[in-house]
């Protein structure tokens, strides 16, 4: 293997590790032979619908299994992936299914009725599938079930010229106008967001793809995104942890449910746990309050937090309720990567203050790129 695009380095981890579990959810365990599997099983269905190198496919998805299988189904053929905000009503669908020239849609079922609303307005869209979520929406004449398209193919690798340069799209929350997808070479977001094969940032980048696998030690870390999968940093921590070997865990009813996380965090020996700042912290924090004595949570490390502040009074009310565990902010956007992180809890240096350490690629350039 000669390239870093992200659906050939998954698969050295897989050849690597084929029985570690991958992916865990309320309902499901999968391990990385089984999710290589699934996804290859969708690939083959999505290139059957002329799916090709370099189109779109929309994931308006909650965070579950499928959301994982889209992503690498659309690396495994050398398509995008686009993360569509599952909050959007109609006129924001509109906008962002044509914005992103979607050609293939993935959606639970919850959402069909809007999205059944809007796909009509979109000229390139051929392809929509139905993920079942309990809702009991009917499934609109002419989509496809998906357990039922992925069980029509088979589980072999899908082949094809595969690149370094293959795009990934991330587009964003749209607060300066509207959302704009950001466009990034499949090397450089590895090596800018996913951890470029140093997850824990103590041995540097690896210096070609193959080295990737060689680094799996005996041990598997879980991890916990609490974040939803169509923002960045939800996405980057669920690559990142499958380009280590890791074990992502996905607590259920795929929004933000305090008693969810922290029950997964318990059953699954989760080792670190990504929030987004104050909004999330401090509802965990509340619940830890109210429950000191519920949760095991022992085998956790780290809580990781990006995308807002963590203020230092929440940081500092979760350090007393949880001792002995380390927190890390993350600096970065959509458009840059991860450029820098601030350590609080075990070994801090400094206070709880945001203050971040730049990585050392960081450079800063004025218009003139000086």
């Amino acid at each position: 293997m000669s390239t870093y695009n992200l659906a050939d380095l998954f698969e050295q981890i897989v050849d690597k590790v084929p029985e570690w579990e991958a992916l865990v959810t309320d309902s499901l365990r999968l391990t990385y032979a089984e999710l290589d599997a699934r996804a290859n099983q969708l690939a083959h269905f999505l290139r059957g619908r002329g799916v090709m190198a370099g189109d779109h496919i929309g994931l308006h998805l909650k965070n579950d299994n499928e959301y994982i299988e889209g992503m690498l189904a659309a690396f495994k053929l050398s398509a995008v992936p686009i993360n569509i905000n599952y909050n959007y009503v109609e006129g924001e669908l509109n906008y962002i299914y044509n914005d992103a020239d979607l050609v293939a849609l993935l959606v639970h079922r919850a959402y069909v009725d809007r999205a059944a609303t809007v796909v009509q307005d979109v000229p390139g869209l051929k392809t929509q599938v139905v993920v079942n979520d309990g809702s009991v929406s009917a499934t609109p004449e002419g989509w496809f079930e998906y357990e039922e398209a992925l069980a029509s193919n088979s589980r072999e690798r899908e082949s094809g010229p595969r690149s370094s340069d293959d795009l990934y799209i991330i587009y964003t929350g749209g607060t300066t106008g509207m959302p704009k997808g950001v466009m990034w070479r499949h090397e450089d977001i590895f090596f800018a967001s996913l951890g470029g094969g140093d997850l824990d940032r103590s041995r540097g980048p690896i210096s070609s793809p193959q080295q990737l696998g060689e680094r799996l030690g005996e041990f598997q870390m879980a991890t916990l995104g609490a974040p939803p999968f169509m923002h960045a940093a939800a996405q980057w921590t669920a690559l990142s942890q499958m380009y280590a070997g890791g074990k992502l865990v996905i607590p259920a009813h795929g929004a933000f449910d305090v008693e969810a996380i922290l029950d997964a965090c318990q059953a699954e020996s989760v080792v670190a746990l990504t929030i987004v700042g104050d909004a999330m912290a401090t509802p965990i924090a509340d619940a830890l309050q109210a429950n000191p004595d519920r949760w095991d949570l022992s085998g956790l490390f780290v809580i990781a937090s990006g995308g807002a502040v963590l203020s230092p009074a929440v940081k500092t009310r979760l350090l007393d309720l949880l001792p002995g565990k380390m927190i890390v902010d993350g600096l970065g956007s959509s458009e840059t990567g991860i450029m820098g992180n601030k350590t609080s809890g075990i070994g801090e240096e400094e206070g709880a203050e945001p203050r971040f350490t730049v990585g050392e690629h960081v450079q800063v350039l004025d218009d003139d790129l000086q």
